[in-house]
C-alpha cells in the first residue's frame, strides 16, 4: 500500500484560508473545497490561530 504524503501548507496560506473562512460569509467546508483541504484541517487551523489572538 502506497504511504500517503503530507502535504505542507505556509503559515501565510493557513492565516489567509482562515480570515476568508472569517469573512466570506462561505461556510468553512466550502472555504476548504476551494482550497482544496479538508475542513477539518482548516477548523484545526481556525483554532489554533484564535487561541495566538489573530
Amino acid at each position: 500500500m502506497a504511504e500517503k504524503k503530507r502535504r505542507f501548507c505556509p503559515e501565510e496560506f493557513k492565516r489567509q484560508a482562515v480570515e476568508r473562512a472569517r469573512t466570506s460569509g462561505l461556510s468553512v467546508a466550502d472555504v476548504a473545497m476551494e482550497l482544496g483541504i479538508h475542513d477539518t484541517q482548516l477548523r484545526r487551523w481556525m483554532r489554533q490561530f484564535s487561541v495566538e489572538g489573530v
